[in-house]
């Protein structure tokens, strides 16, 4: 009797080790430890059931067992195909949609709340002008900066042409003028910041910086169902044509992945709207028709798209997330809003803006008076802001003014980087209205473009956990200069984490681990969720790309003298560092500045992910960036 007691007790003591194993393991992985088991051993899945007992999943596809197929997907409302691009609430901010900005002659209405600019009254887009002299004085960040005077040479050259699309036939946009970077004069190879003579933005700014933006739905169709039910990413998803089916009713169609399919050019592609053969997704319902028998009902998936849905781009689908088999798509996208500072990176900010319009409900742009060195600079991002160079994002932009520096940010460069951040954060997502828990926040660097397929995933579908990292392809002084591997930035998370674990503090989320922060279990416990960092994105696999100093040579030497006090050693306190000669020959060499030499793979303009798809498209506006202007022969071929 009492051998029985004693083994009971062990029973019991083995099953609740193994129980609290598998809870263990759940939370570190949030993967089920039996699928893997299970894999090549059918037998043990109704083993596996019974692990249902111990833990169950909400929704669709709950286990591994069960992944989602496109007829299980939650109903969703129906969209008008037309309503392709989002628009402007009523009282948002902006209103401007894409005309020509930057006008002249007569009255220009900008959009922004009644502010009239016409005539002489308008705002030039050159922003921040410089020139050049003979002997440039040293910044000095320890007092109130002098404002220089023009200089009188008449010798002086302009060199705005640097900054402009050398192909007047390809703008930097077609619904706006000429971007410029740092326009500058060149001569003898030295830089100084010149008073600005247009009207100073702060004067036309009124409100701007304390307006709110109302988030709308964005009701653009993004998934559409086949006729066979299947539920099918619109964008991902090949699209059978007239010649690839017969004429007959009911009749067979033939596989969209087919060579046919391929060779059809994208203009003769038409709606998904017939019955769809299988695919290679082995689980997908099984439904039987008339006479034909049973057959598959699935998405054909185009080449980078991936998944039951066809909604998952390869970039999540060679990520490290966990929860692949649980993505199931929203009836209502998520709204995605992008945070960034912005300093003088203007030509990468229209590629930001070109790129990820499609994703991006609201961009959060921050700018200061203030350098991050602590002088003071012109509001070069307001200025354009104003003028109309940005009216065909104008809507989907809220601007956040920093109009002070923080206190000890001169001793301590790293605390005025922090407080750029935690200011853009607190203060745009205290302006942003009808934001959801669920809604995504992302906050990068102006050097740091995600990819719209990732933010696109990240938008549409369920399931995927938090915080979330961007793995992104690194190049240095253009893209030209590719580094090896991958820089790998934490970046966002829901706007439910944002506020409940870390306080809203953007930086936090970029430099703290979430399980560090007190409000983490807590958050866990109220929303069910289970925190797990994963990247979009692999070393292999790029989801983004961080362009660092990616400027001209007179950008990278505004960039040099406008650095915090606290990225040592601070190479625009070195006069020979600002030499622009000395900067080209850094640029053509792809040299550091402590004299350095790195080792960079091969590229080639064509493959995957070079650059944006916007530079790409405006070749000519971007060359500067795309292929080395230095090296004796280029370094791209014009295709």
């Amino acid at each position: 009797m009492k051998m029985r007691r004693h083994r009971v007790f062990l029973l019991c003591t083995v099953g609740l080790c193994v129980i609290s194993f598998l809870h263990y393991y759940k939370a570190l992985h949030y993967v089920s430890l039996l699928r893997e088991l299970s894999a090549p051993y059918p037998n043990i899945k109704s083993f596996i059931m019974v692990t249902g007992f111990f833990w169950r999943e909400k929704g669709a596809a709950a286990t591994p067992l069960s992944p989602a197929s496109p007829e299980e997907a939650p109903p969703l409302p129906v969209l008008r195909q037309s309503d392709s691009k989002g628009r402007p609430p009523p009282g948002s901010l902006g209103g401007g949609g894409g005309g020509g900005g930057g006008g002249g002659g007569g009255g220009l209405d900008l959009g922004i709340g009644g502010v009239m600019v016409g005539g002489a009254g308008i705002i030039g887009g050159a922003g921040l002008e410089m020139r050049l002299r003979e002997e440039p004085a040293p910044p000095h960040p320890w007092e109130k900066p002098e404002e220089n005077h023009r200089g009188d040479s008449p010798n002086e050259e302009r060199v705005e042409d640097h900054l402009k699309p050398r192909n007047p036939s390809h703008p930097a946009h077609p619904a706006g003028p000429d971007l410029p970077e740092v326009p500058l004069a060149a001569r003898d190879h030295h830089v100084v910041i010149q008073k600005d003579t247009l009207p100073d933005p702060l004067e036309m700014m009124g409100d701007l910086h304390t307006r709110t933006h109302q988030l709308q739905d964005d009701k653009t169709s993004y998934f559409v169902r086949t006729k066979a039910g299947a539920l099918c990413f619109r964008q991902g998803t090949e699209v059978a044509t007239p010649k690839e089916y017969s004429g007959k009713s009911g009749g067979s169609v033939v596989n969209g992945a087919g060579e046919g399919a391929r060779a059809v050019a994208a203009g003769q592609r038409k709606p998904l709207e017939v019955q769809q053969q299988p695919s290679l997704a082995p689980k997908a319902k099984v439904r039987s028709r008339g006479g034909n028998g049973k057959r598959l009902v699935k998405c054909v998936c185009r080449p980078g798209w991936h998944g039951p849905y066809c909604g998952v781009p390869t970039m999540v689908y060679h990520s490290n997330l966990p929860t692949k088999e649980r993505l199931t798509p929203r009836e209502t996208p998520r709204r995605v809003i992008n945070a960034i500072n912005i300093n003088h990176e203007f030509d990468l900010l229209h590629a930001r803006f070109s790129e990820l319009a499609q994703a991006v409900d609201l961009f959060l742009v921050c700018e200061s008076n203030f350098t991050a060195y602590g002088e003071r600079r012109p509001l070069s991002f307001l200025r354009l802001l104003l003028n109309g160079t940005y009216d065909y994002v104008r809507h989907k932009i809220l601007y956040v003014f920093l109009d002070h520096f923080p206190d000890g940010g001169r001793q301590d460069g790293w605390i005025a980087d922090d407080y750029l951040r935690t200011f853009l954060t607190h203060n745009g997502m205290s302006r942003v209205v009808g934001a959801r828990p669920d809604d995504v926040f992302v906050i990068n660097d102006a050097d740091e473009i995600p990819a719209l397929d990732g933010l696109l995933f990240l938008k549409l579908f369920d399931g995927w956990t938090e915080p979330f990292a961007i793995h992104m392809r690194k190049s240095l002084y253009g893209f030209f200069w590719k580094q090896f591997g991958s820089l790998e930035v934490v970046s966002g998370c829901t706007v439910g984490m944002l506020h409940h674990v870390y306080d809203g503090d953007g930086i936090k989320l970029r430099r703290r681990e979430y399980y560090t922060m007190p409000g983490f279990r807590k958050y866990e416990n109220d929303t069910g969720h289970i925190l797990v960092q994963w990247s979009v994105g692999s070393p292999f696999h790029f989801a983004g790309w961080h362009c660092s100093w990616c400027f001209t040579p007179e950008g990278i030497y505004f960039k040099l003298v406008s650095a915090q006090n606290g990225d040592f050693p601070r190479w625009g306190d070195y006069e020979d560092k600002r030499d622009l000669n000395y900067i080209r020959d850094l640029i053509r060499t792809g040299g550091w500045f402590d004299g350095s030499q790195q080792e960079y793979p091969p590229v080639d303009p064509k493959e995957h992910m070079y650059a944006p798809k916007y530079m790409l498209e405006h070749y000519e506006r971007y060359r500067y960036l795309l292929e080395n202007p230095y090296s004796r022969g280029s370094r791209l071929t014009e295709g």
